[in-house]
């Protein structure tokens, strides 16, 4: 399937932070390290399947690389101590950059502006480490409501794209076949 990739980037951090939502339950955005693979694969899965994620779709070794390295975090935002959202960012320091990599709240929790809460903690992040421009990309498969929040908390496009991207059945079907 085709899908138009939107690059976007913010130069300079917001001058305040998004306060937490009204929320009758206890809210904690936390760091993750080392965090487990099959925790991960399932956090992925849950936010990724419906947005025909792939990049992450990889065996245990490439996919530790990826996850367990000293320039990519994890946090999740936890509803009295359940995972409500999650976001991965890389850091790049000998760049001055950093670039979310993954951000989204799971749909049991869509609405209730956790969504604008968790970017303005991966925006901080972001720019916590030095970082002069922080990056993300979005795209047409992704929740209609993404590009909104982006624009919203003041990234701007700087390049688009068109990509062919599998669907995330065939993908996992290739998974299935490749493991038996």
């Amino acid at each position: 399937m085709t899908t138009q990739v939107i690059s976007l980037e913010m130069r300079e951090p917001p001058q305040t932070e998004v306060p937490p939502p009204p929320c009758d339950k206890p809210l904690a955005v936390t760091r993750v390290h080392d965090i487990r693979l099959d925790s991960y694969r399932m956090l992925y899965r849950a936010l990724g399947d419906a947005h025909h994620w792939t990049s992450r779709l990889l065996p245990d070794d490439q996919l530790s690389r990826e996850i367990h390295n000293e320039t990519t975090r994890i946090f999740v935002l936890l509803c009295d101590e359940i995972v409500a959202g999650w976001f991965e960012i890389e850091m790049r320091p000998a760049l001055r950059e950093a670039r979310i990599v993954h951000f989204g709240i799971l749909p049991a929790f869509r609405g209730r502006g956790f969504a604008d809460y968790l970017l303005s903690k991966a925006i901080t992040v972001g720019f916590a480490e030095g970082a002069g421009r922080l990056t993300l990309e979005t795209n047409t498969l992704d929740h209609p409501a993404a590009l909104p929040l982006y624009h919203k908390h003041g990234f701007r496009p700087y390049a688009t794209r068109r990509v062919q991207t599998p669907a995330i059945e065939a993908q996992t079907q290739a998974a299935a076949k490749a493991t038996t």
